[in-house]
């Protein structure tokens, strides 16, 4: 009941993941990024679980498409599974299982990967990977960050989940560095478009840290 992409700019160091769905929360239960390894995303029937399992394997040294091929050995019914894998480095990889609710699918790119299930149809990833096949100019965090979130408008505008919209979230992190991105909308009516505010935003802030003498703000 989501739609979900992981991709990477090697230009810049940095990877991310981005997701929306008609559901509570999605952020809290769908990515999962650690800067040391890759992303990853679990959806569908979603076992949560496996975004760890994942990040373990990708940690071990497993090729993308290895790690997501062994989600049978922590689940008893992957066939209600749909995950993805992105490493730093190597061919992205995702499963979606044969019961997982329509229409579902996946696509792989040279520096990503877009999945969903309970979507309009075929074309809502199509123009997902579109999107994602033109990467920002500058190879920034919070410019990949809005390009992420585009990526999701453009898969709304084609028909994104079936049941409507609730909530999104994007990640991005640097290469062995930290995570430098970490928003969500958890329950709104637009909100991917609230998701884009948040990352202007958040570029806001940046832009006014960054001018000389400005201090942190306080916690």
């Amino acid at each position: 009941m989501t739609y979900t992409v992981l991709a990477r700019d090697p230009r810049g160091g940095l990877i991310g993941a981005a997701t929306a769905s008609r559901s509570l929360a999605v952020g809290n239960a769908v990515i999962a990024v650690d800067p040391r390894v890759g992303a990853v995303a679990s959806q569908a029937w979603t076992n949560r679980a496996l975004r760890g399992f994942l990040l373990e394997r990708l940690g071990a040294g497993d090729a993308a498409a290895d790690a997501v091929g062994m989600i049978g050995e922590q689940d008893d019914r992957p066939e209600l599974r749909q995950v993805a894998a992105l490493t730093w480095a190597g061919a992205p990889a995702a499963f979606t299982g044969a019961q997982t609710s329509g229409w579902a699918g996946h696509l792989v790119l040279p520096d990503g990967v877009v999945a969903g299930n309970l979507l309009a149809d075929a074309g809502v990833l199509a123009a997902m990977a579109t999107a994602l096949s033109s990467p920002p100019a500058e190879p920034d965090a919070l410019e990949f960050a809005r390009h992420l979130v585009a990526v999701l408008a453009r898969g709304e505008q084609a028909g994104g989940d079936l049941r409507g919209r609730q909530s999104a979230a994007v990640l991005v992190a640097r290469a062995e560095g930290d995570i430098v991105v970490d928003l969500r909308v958890d329950d709104d009516p637009d909100p991917v478009t609230e998701l884009a505010r948040l990352v202007d935003v958040r570029a806001s802030d940046a832009a006014d840290l960054s001018s000389p003498g400005a201090l942190p703000p306080p916690r």
